[in-house]
């Protein structure tokens, strides 16, 4: 494998010829019409999957000014993906590019030489924001005076992932909080015993809380897509912090028959920071966390103190396989399945974008898994 790479091939088309691949593609006329003509976003790559020819909806769409700016870039580097920098090669050179739908449609349609088509999730960085897309692509091979070059189109499915997202949630999760609300009720109606009764009420309302806590929540993550989310800014000490999301998930399906601990030697310190989205994300973790391990595990939860910042940390005995890592804060995907889920990605969405925090985690054997949360103390 090339030093340069850890996926696809970094090589890329000297200048010249570049501009030589440009000028053939343009000066067919029916196909610049029929480009002309599109209204998705549309390219032509070469064999180095660089762009020698866009569309005007691929130029607009994408926030350039002319074809000029595009040609010589790969698809990944147009649309500002996050990991097309984390190589020197660029675009498809990175780890997390093995699993990129995008740079596989294209390698798939040159190797088979036939019209390809994959799904994928990107997140850009715009402007410092990073903005989460999930798109369909197709790469199809075309000859033009005897070269071979690849019609790249792209579709974006976005709003038809998010329904099926929120489908799942109301007709799976939040379908079965009610249905065990509904027992509960049921139970409680025939329940006789005086502390029996109070201990059932006890647990009615915290299903109760939960329900409403899951539509909430995908409120604000609706809201926080949209640029719309409002943050309220408190006082919060971590230590009692802790204790109120242990308490808040220590009722929950995921939580039965496991136990979480306060790390020793969590920091008790004051901070500020919005309570109620900072919970969400911990909760999630934990949740996440809770799912991962056997009955009878344990997870850990804690936090530590340095200078300006404060970092939240949950840590289990689990590791992550490889693939699902490189995918892990994506919109769409899950390891629950097909349309099972947007928890890390919500988890990123919330702390990278509206608590000037960041998220990262590791997972190996040595250590296991562990997501931290970092924010300033001071917002």
């Amino acid at each position: 494998m090339n030093e340069k790479t850890k996926f696809a091939s970094p090589f890329r088309t000297g200048k010249k010829q570049l501009i030589d691949e440009a000028n053939l593609v343009e000066s067919q006329i029916i196909l610049s019409e029929i480009f002309g003509s599109l209204g998705g976003i549309a390219a032509i790559l070469n064999k180095n999957r660089q762009v020698i020819y866009a569309n005007d909806v691929f130029i607009n769409e994408l926030g350039f000014s002319s074809l000029a700016e595009v040609i010589g870039r790969r698809p990944g580097e147009a649309i500002a993906c996050l990991h097309a920098t984390e190589e020197q090669g660029g675009c498809g050179t990175s780890e997390a590019c093995s699993v990129c739908g995008a740079v596989n449609a294209i390698i798939e349609s040159q190797k088979l030489n036939k019209k390809v088509t994959r799904e994928t999730q990107i997140t850009s960085v715009l402007g410092g924001i990073k903005k989460s897309w999930d798109l369909k692509i197709t790469s199809a091979p075309i000859k033009i005076a005897d070269e071979n070059f690849y019609v790249f189109t792209v579709e974006d499915i976005s709003g038809e992932k998010r329904r099926e997202s929120l489908e799942r949630i109301f007709f799976h999760d939040i379908l079965n909080i009610a249905g065990g609300l509904n027992g509960l009720i049921q139970v409680l109606k025939e329940e006789t015993d005086p502390e029996e009764v109070k201990d059932l009420i006890n647990i009615t309302e915290e299903a109760s809380r939960n329900l409403i806590e899951e539509i909430t929540l995908q409120r604000q993550i609706r809201a926080a897509e949209n640029g719309d989310l409002q943050v309220t800014i408190e006082t919060i000490n971590s230590l009692d912090f802790l204790r109120t999301a242990i308490i808040k998930i220590k009722y929950h399906e995921s939580a039965k028959d496991r136990n979480i601990v306060i790390s020793d030697g969590s920091s008790d310190k004051e901070f500020s920071s919005d309570r109620i989205l900072l919970l969400r994300v911990i909760i999630n973790l934990l949740k996440n966390a809770l799912e991962a391990i056997n009955e009878g595990g344990t997870v850990m939860v804690g936090c530590r103190s340095e200078d300006k910042k404060i970092t939240f940390y949950v840590h289990n005995e689990s590791v992550i396989p490889k693939e699902t890592q490189l995918q892990l804060f994506q919109r769409s995907f899950s390891t629950k399945g097909k349309g099972r889920g947007i928890g890390t990605y919500s988890i990123r969405l919330l702390v990278e974008n509206y608590l000037k925090g960041k998220v990262s985690f590791i997972s190996n054997e040595a250590q296991g898994t562990i997501f931290s949360v970092e924010i300033r103390k001071d917002f």
